[in-house]
């Protein structure tokens, strides 16, 4: 079997930024299909650090590889990770046909359908969902896949169980959220691996007990996920951390919060992460009635929010643009 990708590319702002900032891979290319495994894994590193460029053009040339080769198994690694680099440079409409192509020759591949490589793509695909503001979609592929019920604690699919909880929590299953959310941080601290530039289950926590009105409980979470984003030292966990850490904090120190996210994020690739930022310090300035200063800051969110492409993020800028605060 012959596999090509055909698809268009620099067909929008965030892939064409992936390719124009890009250096050369500081990995060794892949020796063919077989050596896929080892290349993409690198690559998935490189975009944990948010070397996201030089992640999305490895990915690129891994799917050319195995293209080439007509390798089904080898095309879904790259898409999918491919999907991943595209969805944290903003470009989610990207990440969207990346995923969804990974999804459909993973039934020609030969992949186990409830294996690893099928839990790391389902929490792909849920998290552009997410993003999207498509809750319904997100569901709904959920229940499609094997993945409802309990999950091995290991590895993509820890990542999964992360992103199952998100989309429990905003599809107004707190109780379900919390437990998924809670079972990560339990694992990863039992493996020494607790990073929240992979895993930041804390401030999903907080923003769940924050509408549970446990705003105690929020703070502290998210203020521990600020303290140990700091000491890694990835920017975009810092942002978003204090993104986060913006919404569960009352009044002046909310704001503060979210200033400095906005500021942390704008030195890093993680473009819909910004949007997200400003839209939510934009609705902070309305609440203490800076109304001028909002707008401005509005502005910029709602442009970079439609270059990303999330409805749910350009409806919720405009609702605040108009005057709309956070709590209304």
């Amino acid at each position: 079997m012959t596999v090509r990708d055909a698809r268009p590319r620099l067909a929008d702002p965030g892939r064409d930024i992936a390719v124009r900032n890009a250096r050369p891979v500081p990995v060794r290319a892949p020796d063919g299909a077989a050596d896929l495994p080892r290349y993409l894994g690198a690559l998935r590193r490189l975009s944990d650090a948010d070397d996201l460029a030089v992640a999305y053009a490895g990915c690129t040339l891994a799917v050319e590889v195995a293209g080439r080769e007509g390798a089904a198994a080898g095309l879904v690694m790259a898409y999918s990770e491919r999907s991943s680099s595209a969805r944290r440079l903003g470009d989610l409409a990207g990440a969207r046909a990346d995923a969804e192509a990974a999804a459909e020759l993973l039934q020609v591949s030969g992949a186990e359908p409830d294996g690893a490589t099928a839990a790391l793509l389902t929490a792909r695909r849920i998290a552009v969902r997410l993003d999207l503001g498509e809750l319904e979609s997100a569901d709904a592929l959920l229940a499609a896949t094997p993945f409802g019920g309990d999950l091995p604690d290991e590895g993509e699919y820890l990542l999964l169980r992360y992103t199952r909880g998100r989309l429990h929590a905003a599809s107004a299953r707190p109780g379900e959220g919390l437990a998924d959310l809670y079972r990560c941080g339990e694992r990863v601290a039992a493996r020494r691996s607790d990073h929240p530039g992979v895993l930041p289950w804390r401030s999903a926590a907080a923003t769940v007990l924050a509408g549970l009105g446990a705003a105690e409980a929020a703070e502290r979470l998210v203020a521990e996920e600020v303290a140990l984003s700091r000491r890694h030292g990835l920017a975009s966990a810092l942002g978003r951390a204090l993104r986060i850490q913006g919404r569960v904090r009352p009044g002046l120190a909310g704001k503060e919060s979210a200033e400095e996210a906005v500021r942390v994020l704008q030195g890093t690739p993680r473009r819909f992460e910004l949007a997200s930022a400003l839209v939510d310090l934009g609705g902070l300035l309305n609440l203490a009635r800076r109304r001028p200063q909002a707008r401005r800051v509005l502005r910029e969110g709602l442009e970079l929010a439609e270059e990303c492409g999330s409805p749910e993020l350009v409806d919720r800028a405009r609702g605040y643009y108009a005057g709309r605060s956070p709590a209304s």
